[in-house]
């Protein structure tokens, strides 16, 4: 991005994510645009919820960026990047992500008479059956978790259930992008240090040794 306006964007959808892959879409991006690493005055990633492995891989390659080029990282809930998708929403709005277990990750956010999307919420991991019974009014779900369970949510919250199509389900870099230049201008500037993954649910590995234990 240049200030707020996209001058390139790359989405790959795979069944895996692989570090090698990455770095080829990064500089590939950059030779379209015409730009350098050295470019770059700001890096911004989201930090999850999500994919342990891919959360990982996100951040080590953008801070191996920061690191070489000296500039600023600014994080970004994965959560507020797909409800920052709808500005000016009317109705409330729910980003679910499939958090596998039969689980997905959550958080309520509306949208104010500014556009701006606030979190409602805390985020956290929740059965749909039980995110469910917390909705008693149109609710805009959004997300792989939505996707997943659209028909249970459908059925069980009926004409409430808002799902838009299938590829505003998907995460948006010109979302994460305007979130991190609003921070930037706002002075919110984080340590690398600082930026860490939101993971909300222990991973298994973490499981496994608190049994363990």
């Amino acid at each position: 991005m240049e200030g707020s306006v996209l001058r390139g964007e790359a989405r790959i959808r795979v069944d895996k994510t692989h570090a090698a892959q990455l770095w080829k879409t990064i500089y590939d991006l950059l030779e379209q645009t015409g730009w350098s690493l050295t470019d770059i005055d700001l890096w911004a990633v989201t930090i999850g919820p999500g994919s342990f492995t891919g959360l990982r891989i996100g951040l080590a390659t953008i801070k191996g960026l920061a690191l070489a080029t000296r500039k600023p990282v600014i994080g970004i809930s994965t959560l507020d990047v797909l409800a920052n998708s709808f500005p000016y929403f009317p109705h409330l709005i729910c980003p679910t992500i499939d958090a596998r277990k039969k689980e997905v990750f959550c958080a309520f956010y509306r949208s104010n008479s500014q556009g701006k999307v606030e979190q409602v919420g805390g985020p956290r991991n929740i059965k749909p059956q039980i995110l469910i019974k917390e909705i008693n009014e149109p609710v805009l779900l959004v997300g792989s978790g939505a996707r997943l369970y659209a028909d249970l949510f459908r059925e069980k919250l009926g004409p409430f259930a808002l799902i838009p199509e299938a590829h505003l389900h998907l995460l948006s870099p010109l979302a994460v992008g305007l979130s991190a230049l609003e921070r930037f201008q706002q002075g919110d500037l984080p340590s690398l240090e600082d930026i860490r993954p939101l993971y909300i649910r222990p991973s298994d590995a973490e499981l496994g040794k608190r049994a363990n234990a």
